[in-house]
């Protein structure tokens, strides 16, 4: 059976909520089975008793009286369910068995579930279509506003009764790592990575998926990551990605359906292009985590969001973000569980689920914001540092507005132009600046601003000898004592001497002017290169997400990626 005709959940399981769930069922059951309960449906109304059916009554009184017992039966569900709802009827305006001047309040239609009202079946105005899909949950359903929010209400108490907070993941470079069969590279093919994904082994981690011509590595401690999370949140998936490959990698990662049972949210489900919301998740904003390797797709949530580092499993991954290296399939190497990706996050999430719930005690529960603990986390940081930037950003733009620099701040740095005594790091990428000789000879720390970036991947302070400053190149003064040297052969020993002193001072004093006005043009090169490494990394993330043409910000992230994978490699696949 293809994924296009694979069977869509029973309502039964359509949601994250329990309550939404029962509501689901009810509502279906009643707009097919009770739907006698409302106005405009000929078929609902019981008919009136004609002078022939005066003369039989006798005969008939027995389905008479189990039709009104049938109809006693539906109006009291159907007062039950509306008064669920918070909507008030009067008994008297509950239709009888044969009324056909019925009077009923008017339905709010707080849904629709194949283009019908699921409480009235009355259909969905084309023409003023409001609300959101939710076509993830089921297919054909639609859900107001005021029907969201209840929603989000009771499935938030729902929650915090049961200490879990909502986690909504990302796929691809967050969790996998696809490739497709066509841009397989020829080492990766001597390697016999085909074979290995085809192998009937439990416990690989790498998956052919035959009917997309696709191969799938899981990244390192995903299924422990995920086993470990499911206690403390209720999770989503939520990819750019097709819904088919959405699901089919959704069966890899969960495939007793007991992680993601109808939460595989994929590109068709979301309402904005190029852009994934949190208007389609049935879970409040206040308790919603994201990890995700993108931030621009996050525009309207970025305090929910964690940015991981991406993972570069396949060759033609490290090719789309235009890395001329040697992937890690092809190095035979991984990320190691112990300390990979995943499992530096889950101590993040773990802590950040303990100060939520552990502030209970202080606060209403309720009245918690994760977004304002994963703040308050994320400047633990860097706390405790005040750094300097040296040559590091254009001299035409102001520090504070560059992104390394509120990167730094996030993480719970203080940012300075100036130097005193208490500065901790020079952040900087010569040695050659005064600031950065300043540094060394008041024993600060000297750091490349990858320093910063790791530190922000990686959700703690990482070893500063790990991220040296090279030092500058020493000019070469052979051609100068060349021309100097056959100068001096031409003349006798006393004028050579005299002269080669001479000569020798007027070039020194030329090789100073010299020195200088090289090192003016390597640093205006090298502030320009600075702009375009800052610059590169605050471009479109659109482009970046969709065709990876935005590869300037991205070799620094690889840098990062590639510093930790040298000193982290494990065993290969």
């Amino acid at each position: 059976m293809s994924l296009a005709e694979a069977p869509s959940p029973s309502p039964s399981s359509s949601s994250g909520s329990d309550d939404f769930a029962a509501l689901l069922d009810s509502e279906l059951e009643l707009a097919s089975g009770a739907d006698s309960a409302f106005p405009g449906d000929p078929s609902s109304a019981f008919p009136a008793a004609t002078d022939d059916e005066d003369e039989d009554e006798d005969e008939d009184e027995d389905p008479e009286v189990e039709a009104v017992e049938q109809n006693g039966t539906k109006r009291r569900r159907v007062e039950e369910q509306l008064q669920d709802q918070g909507t008030s009827v009067r008994p008297d305006k509950i239709p009888t068995g044969a009324s056909k001047n019925v009077q009923v309040e008017a339905c709010p239609h707080p849904g629709y579930f194949g283009g019908l009202c699921f409480r009235c079946g009355k259909p969905q105005d084309e023409e003023n279509v409001s609300g959101v899909a939710f076509g993830y949950i089921h297919k054909g359903l639609r859900l107001g506003t005021s029907e969201i929010d209840r929603l989000r209400g009771a499935d938030l108490k729902n929650l915090l009764r049961e200490r879990k907070l909502v986690l909504i993941l990302d796929l691809d470079h967050t969790l996998i790592n696809s490739t497709k069969l066509q841009d397989i590279s020829s080492a990766e093919k001597d390697l016999g990575i085909q074979t290995a994904a085809s192998k009937d082994d439990p416990n690989r981690s790498i998956f052919s998926l035959d009917s997309m011509q696709m191969l799938t590595k899981l990244r390192p401690f995903v299924r422990e990551f995920l086993k470990e999370a499911s206690n403390m949140f209720e999770m989503y998936i939520y990819t750019m990605g097709d819904k088919a490959y959405a699901i089919e990698i959704a069966k890899l990662l969960d495939p007793s359906n007991i992680y993601f049972p109808s939460k595989v949210i994929s590109n068709s489900d979301c309402t904005q292009r190029h852009q994934k919301g949190l208007d389609v998740i049935l879970g409040a904003e206040s308790v919603a985590v994201i990890l995700d390797d993108t931030e621009y797709v996050w525009q309207k949530h970025k305090e929910n969001l964690i940015l991981m580092e991406r993972y570069h499993f396949f060759a033609s991954s490290c090719r789309q973000f235009g890395f001329g290296v040697r992937s890690l399939s092809e190095s035979m190497q991984d990320e190691r569980e112990s300390d990979g990706a995943l499992a530096t996050v889950l101590d993040v999430l773990k802590r950040i689920h303990s100060i939520f719930f552990d502030l209970a005690v202080e606060t209403d529960l309720s009245s918690q914001d994760v977004r304002q603990v994963i703040k308050a986390v994320r400047k633990e940081i860097l706390q405790g540092c005040k750094i300097v930037f040296s040559r590091v950003f254009p001299n035409n733009t102001r520090p504070q507005e560059q992104m390394l620099w509120k990167m730094a701040e996030h993480l719970g740095a203080v940012c300075s132009t100036d130097v005193d005594s208490s500065v901790t790091h020079v952040v900087t990428v010569d040695l050659g600046t005064e600031k950065a000789r300043w540094g060394v000879a008041n024993k600060k720390f000297l750091v490349h601003p990858r320093w910063i970036e790791a530190a922000n991947f990686r959700w703690h302070r990482q070893p500063e000898e790990d991220f040296p400053v090279t030092a500058p190149k020493e000019k070469s003064r052979d051609i100068d004592n060349a021309v100097a040297g056959k100068k001096e052969t031409s003349k006798d020993k006393e004028k050579e001497t005299m002269k080669g002193k001479e000569e020798n001072a007027a070039a020194g004093q030329k090789e100073t002017m010299k020195d200088k006005e090289e090192n003016t043009v390597a640093d205006q090169k090298e502030t320009g290169n600075d702009e375009t490494n800052v610059a590169g990394q605050e471009k479109d993330g659109a482009k970046e997400n969709a065709v990876a043409t935005s590869t300037t910000g991205l070799v620094r992230g690889m840098e990062i990626q590639l510093l930790l994978l040298s000193v982290r490699a494990g065993p290969g696949f």
